[in-house]
């Protein structure tokens, strides 16, 4: 349980250092969003969340562009680049990318749907979102989901 805290670190500045490597992106930036909640794994149903929110897969970085391109870091279900469209405070998303299950690594392609809220404290707004996730991985067919909530922050 010790090891959880240097590995969220370790997620953190390899997050913040894909973005910075992404130089055109962070140009266009529009928001960088922090949603936590508890992954299903492989097949199966969701995990509880862990108390205190330090497990790592319990955690979701995504980065938004003001062209609304999406590019989402996390343990699980792994890194994914795709389109995000909006309808007032709701949005939708497809992406593609690197699955990661506990049967293995693979490809897999996500949908999402999600809802913010109005602004507060200027550039902030709480979110929630439920991702799913379909791909090949180690075992064959997969298909995780999050249902995770959180903060975005609008550059």
């Amino acid at each position: 349980m010790k090891t959880e805290g240097p590995r969220l670190a370790w997620f953190f500045r390899l997050s913040f250092l894909l973005i910075l490597t992404t130089k055109p992106l962070v140009l266009s930036a529009g928001s960088l969003e922090v949603v936590i909640g508890p992954p299903s794994l492989g097949q199966g149903g969701s995990n509880p969340v862990s108390i205190p929110p330090i497990n790592i897969i319990d955690w979701q970085v995504a980065y938004v562009t003001d062209a609304n391109r999406e590019m989402i870091f996390s343990l699980v279900p792994g890194l994914f680049y795709g389109q995000r469209w909006y309808l007032d405070q709701f949005y939708a998303a497809l992406d593609a990318g690197i699955l990661v299950t506990t049967s293995g690594v693979g490809l897999g392609v996500a949908e999402a749907l999600g809802y913010h809220t109005g602004t507060f404290w200027k550039r902030l707004r709480a979110q929630v979102e439920y991702r799913q996730i379909l791909g090949i991985a180690g075992y064959g067919l997969q298909y995780p989901y999050t249902l995770r909530m959180g903060v975005t922050y609008e550059f």
